[in-house]
């Protein structure tokens, strides 16, 4: 059976970005058989982080701010959910670790809300934060991809550390946290070397690949996402140990060839593919990078035996 493939491009330009969107497909029987993603720079050549430099320690260090007060994971845990009167009404705890820079996010509908913790968040001001935010949604943002069926506007309050969510009973929130930190110190660096056997062999360099960013996919047939795959910019040790290569490589920074496929086995007959996808590529040179994000859908076409 012949194959072919859907390319759909979408461009990230914020550093650690999420963002929706949707993949059209053929709106016809299909199966999909493979999935890929590449990553394309469209600003200037990124050189990797400097490495630090050794400073002098000064006579008086000035202190550290505590990033970590309560070391731990985010999390967000359902309490209950209950359906009366064609409203869902569920309840979240807000974990007891959170920190500055924890991630926390709840939605429906497809559409995402969300907040960052900082200095002096507690499990009772998250709550708040993201009851505020639901609250301040419009509904015309909840109904903006289209499957709010009953134009219900989602409602939230606050109580300590409970958020309370309400939504129409086709439809249940999704709520969960991001982060984690530790109160132990880092381990000591390791004693330097005490002899260099080589200065320089490119046989035998290891370089640290650069990851775009992750994927998901989900289709309207079914329930769960059925696909999670990660975009990359290259692979910088494709040569490691291959004694046939002679002189340097130099690195190809205008496209991403770092494709693999992932197989996949899903048969649809609808005409999208939801996608959400979390950006990597900013967060490791800390800045707002833009770039093009490319996913390949391999798929056959299903003939009336096959489905």
């Amino acid at each position: 059976m012949q194959q072919r493939v859907i390319l759909h491009s979408e461009q990230i330009s914020r550093k650690g970005e999420i963002k929706y969107f949707q993949i059209p497909l053929q709106g016809t029987a299909i199966k999909i058989i493979a999935v890929e993603a590449s990553a394309f720079l469209f600003t200037e050549v990124l050189q990797p982080p400097p490495a630090p430099t050794p400073t002098p320690t000064p006579p008086a260090p000035a202190p550290v701010p505590n990033n970590c007060p309560n070391p731990g994971t985010a999390s967000i845990d359902a309490v209950s959910s209950n359906t009366a009167n064609g409203i869902t009404t569920q309840v979240f705890r807000i974990g007891a670790a959170v920190n500055p820079t924890f991630f926390y996010s709840c939605g429906v509908y497809s559409v995402v809300v969300s907040v960052t913790a900082v200095d002096g968040d507690t499990p009772a001001s998250i709550a708040s934060a993201l009851a505020s935010a639901v609250n301040n949604t419009s509904l015309a943002t909840w109904n903006q991809y289209g499957s709010n069926n009953r134009n219900y506007k989602p409602t939230a309050n606050a109580n300590g550390d409970l958020l309370t969510l309400t939504t129409d009973s086709q439809h249940s929130f999704f709520a969960s946290g991001s982060g984690s930190c530790s109160a132990e110190a880092p381990p000591p660096p390791p004693p330097p070397p005490r002899s260099t056997l080589l200065q320089y062999d490119p046989l035998f360099t290891i370089l640290q690949n650069e990851k775009a960013g992750t994927v998901s996919l989900q289709s309207p047939d079914i329930t769960d996402i059925f696909l999670q795959c990660e975009a990359w910019r290259e692979d910088k040790s494709i040569n490691y140990g291959d004694y046939t290569f002679t002189g340097e490589m130099q690195g190809e920074w205008l496209k991403g060839r770092k494709r693999v496929a992932t197989d996949v086995s899903l048969s649809t007959a609808s005409p999208i593919l939801e996608a959400y996808y979390k950006d990597s590529w900013g967060l490791y040179y800390n800045k707002d990078i833009s770039y093009g994000l490319n996913i390949f859908i391999w798929f056959e076409k299903l003939t009336t035996d096959d489905k």
